[in-house]
């Protein structure tokens, strides 16, 4: 428990007025790592990112350590202590790393960089999205794609690092439709490799069957993720967290299915313009109350 968790956890027992169901939950909301992810702040200097992120008392960073990232891949072993480093500074970490891993390559690009991570104490990383060739019969896809993920989770567990794999809208989008990516991971230990369940793209892809779909997924689910999105005609369109088809029941859902030591990531995809930096975290901010009102 890093030093925030314990300054929540604390005031909240302080307090002594929430009994029951709620108070476990409060407890949850607590103890429950929240990370906030910095892709719209991929150009802010390290120590300035750190300062910015702080303020917010979240445990860390879902930090894009990738191909147009914070760090690109062939800078790993050399730049990431030094971000590291600088979040450590304030009290953050990297929580889950984005990567632009999706298997196990024969030159060793995807070992060098987990390594590099678990080494400097990263305990997650997020996989590249995989694709479907719609020109192809889908069945043999599924199960190329079920081996590959086997090689890579043998990986994880050789280091000692967890995989992550978003669930993502789109139609040719591997793990769209929950239920392939479950039976790619059924005879996978979630803890060497899981799903980052993300509850807006679940909700896209399946208005009416994404609860059905988190209760298939929850026993490989490692992170969840938390974004909203209206529809606009017909294009989805990014809005803030609780302002979109993103239904409030899957904060209950998180704090009484879950284990507390599955991490909440918070994904911004609405801001743009001037001072990108002050928006998004304004915005992360908002979003991270609405959730956190959510999971009590």
């Amino acid at each position: 428990m890093n030093r925030r968790s314990f300054v929540a956890k604390s005031a909240l027992i302080g307090m002594g007025m929430m009994t029951g169901n709620k108070a476990m939950a409060a407890e949850q909301v607590s103890t429950r790592e929240f990370a906030v992810f910095t892709k719209p702040l991929k150009k802010v200097a390290f120590d300035e990112l750190a300062a910015a992120i702080a303020p917010l008392g979240v445990t860390g960073l879902e930090a894009p350590l990738r191909k147009d990232g914070h760090i690109e891949p062939e800078a790993m072993v050399e730049k990431l202590p030094t971000f590291v480093e600088a979040l450590a500074k304030k009290d953050l970490s990297v929580v889950i790393m984005a990567s632009s891993i999706d298997g196990v390559d024969k030159n060793g690009m995807a070992e060098k960089q987990l390594r590099s991570a678990a080494k400097a104490g990263i305990k997650r990383y997020r996989l590249q999205h995989l694709k479907y060739d719609l020109s192809k019969p889908i069945k043999p896809q599924v199960a190329n794609f079920k081996a590959q993920l086997a090689d890579l989770a043998a990986l994880n567990k050789e280091i000692g690092i967890q995989g992550l794999y978003q669930n993502h809208r789109g139609k040719d989008y591997v793990g769209g439709p929950i239920w392939d990516m479950v039976g790619m991971l059924e005879e996978i230990d979630v803890k060497d490799l899981g799903m980052a369940f993300d509850f807006a793209h679940a909700t896209v892809e399946g208005a009416n069957a994404w609860e059905m779909n988190f209760h298939l997924a929850q026993p490989h689910i490692g992170a969840v993720y938390f974004k909203d999105y209206k529809l606009v005609g017909k294009q989805w369109q990014a809005c803030p967290i609780g302002e979109g088809a993103v239904n409030p029941l899957a904060g209950k859902l998180v704090s009484q299915k879950l284990s507390k030591d599955i991490p909440i990531s918070i994904h911004i995809e609405y801001v743009s313009g001037d001072d990108i930096l002050g928006k998004t975290v304004a915005a992360m901010k908002a979003d991270l109350a609405t959730v956190r009102k959510w999971l009590v």
